[in-house]
């Protein structure tokens, strides 16, 4: 009988352990079988505290590009107004690359011809939409002493004489980027080829139908002169070197 009792005890104080860790589980938002509860008593999900980041390059020149049929807004400022929603494509057909000029947060300043020469306009780095990656070369004009030089990091690795703007239509300076690029099938004006950069011209003669966008082309005439619109000329085979080596996104400075 004590026997009987004693066994009755156990099986008690058994089934109120077993109740006693069940109340446990629960109040620690687990399970025996480590899935999540679905009742109401249950802890809430914690919140992500951070989003996927956009890496960008640590050597060269950071550029990043649209994926294949995103778009994504330009903005004035990050997170500001929206000026322009940009696709993929430029409006000349290239893929849209951006160089990476100045970073704030998870937001890139990018230089654009869609804004006044020495504003940056600003994307999200939103890995979703946006790949990154970077370049070595980069292309210093001095208009002093019209002369242009491509480098691939520290070393030089091409100089050449240019024509750049008239007194009337000087070539703006500061720093800009290559958006586009063109070999053959173009007017005879532009030589064998031409590089679009994201400087703009406000200075334009009366009548002039060529479009605001200062690019680095070919000639057919001399060069070393003063006496363009703002467009940066050199011989064929020194733009045909550039169209060759350098990539969409090459960052252009453009000096005094």
């Amino acid at each position: 009988m004590k026997r009987r009792f004693w066994m009755v005890g156990a099986v008690a104080l058994l089934a109120l352990a077993c109740v006693g860790a069940g109340i446990a589980l629960l109040a620690r938002g687990g399970s025996d079988s480590g899935s999540r509860p679905t009742t109401a008593t249950s802890a809430p999900a914690p919140r992500a505290t951070s989003q996927p980041r956009l890496t960008l390059a640590h050597h060269g020149q950071p550029i990043v590009w649209l994926r294949h049929g995103e778009r994504t807004p330009l903005r004035a400022a990050p997170g500001g107004k929206v000026v322009k929603r940009i696709g993929w494509r430029t409006e000349f057909g290239s893929p849209t690359v951006f160089a990476v000029f100045a970073r704030h947060g998870r937001w890139a300043g990018v230089p654009t011809p869609l804004l006044p020469d020495g504003r940056l306009g600003w994307v999200k780095l939103d890995p979703a939409r946006l790949r990154a990656g970077w370049t070595r070369y980069s292309i210093d004009v001095d208009l002093s002493s019209r002369a242009a030089t491509l480098r691939l990091g520290k070393r030089v690795v091409r100089s050449f004489t240019v024509t750049v703007g008239s007194a009337t239509s000087p070539t703006p300076t500061g720093r800009f980027a290559i958006t586009d690029m063109f070999r053959g099938h173009l007017n005879p004006a532009y030589g064998c080829c031409a590089l679009a950069t994201t400087a703009t011209q406000p200075d334009l003669p009366s009548g002039w139908l060529g479009g605001t966008r200062i690019a680095i082309h070919g000639t057919t005439g001399g060069v070393g002169a003063a006496i363009s619109h703002g467009c940066i000329r050199a011989d064929n085979h020194d733009v045909s070197a550039l169209v060759s080596r350098v990539g969409l996104g090459t960052p252009v400075v453009i000096r005094q």
